[in-house]
């Protein structure tokens, strides 16, 4: 499996064009050895620190893939939200599952981290004394009112890590995967939905599928 730095190159400057600023790539990877595609039908599984929040995960990337006429299977359509694969099955009664549906390949989407940052930006700064002002009581009241009453304020800035695998089901290979980071994301479906349309091209670029 060799990493290729050229690549790695090519597509931060593809989703440097196709994705807001807000989302960048850290670390891309693909093995074009083991890659047997095209493929067919693709068994998505999300994994979220929020596990109600997995089937809107994969409902955003099944959305995309689906317009664009591919087949895919969603592993919430499979098992409940409750469900842990890792807990209740084993490798090989997994595998069997997805290979069941039809699944020729696995896409896998985890939010590895989610950071929230507070930082509190202050109100107006208290200036020099102006002795200009002091002429009488009013003036003064009508030059310091807006410094005294002009409090600070707190702001919230989330930063979401995410890392998307591609697996082949027959050998379980890993294909591709990629980490990136969204920073302030406008919201949680249009983050995902701009993700997954970078995501599927360059998966049709690597001729993972058609």
């Amino acid at each position: 499996m060799k990493f290729s730095f050229y690549y790695f190159l090519l597509f931060a400057v593809f989703i440097s064009a196709c994705s807001s600023p807000s989302q960048t790539v850290t670390s891309y990877w693909a093995n074009k050895v083991a890659n047997n595609g095209p493929y067919d039908t693709i068994y998505i599984i999300a994994m979220t620190q929020n596990k109600k929040m997995e089937p809107a995960v994969e409902n955003s990337l099944a959305d995309v893939l689906i317009s664009k006429g591919h087949k895919v299977v969603m592993n919430s359509q499979v098992y409940p939200p409750s469900f842990s694969a890792v807990k209740q099955l084993t490798r090989e009664q997994l595998a069997e599952t997805i290979s069941g549906t039809g699944s020729d390949g696995i896409l896998t989407l985890a939010v590895l981290d989610t950071k929230t940052e507070t930082s509190y930006n202050p109100g107006t700064s208290y200036a020099p004394m102006n002795y200009g002002y002091y002429g009488s009581y009013y003036g003064y009241y009508n030059h310091y009112y807006p410094v005294v009453y002009s409090p600070g304020y707190y702001t919230e800035n989330k930063t979401y890590y995410i890392e998307t695998n591609f697996f082949d089901v027959k050998t379980d290979e890993l294909i591709w995967s990629i980490q990136s980071q969204a920073y302030n994301p406008k919201n949680f479906d249009s983050m995902f939905e701009e993700y997954t349309r970078v995501i599927l091209n360059k998966l049709r670029e690597e001729g993972m599928i058609r």
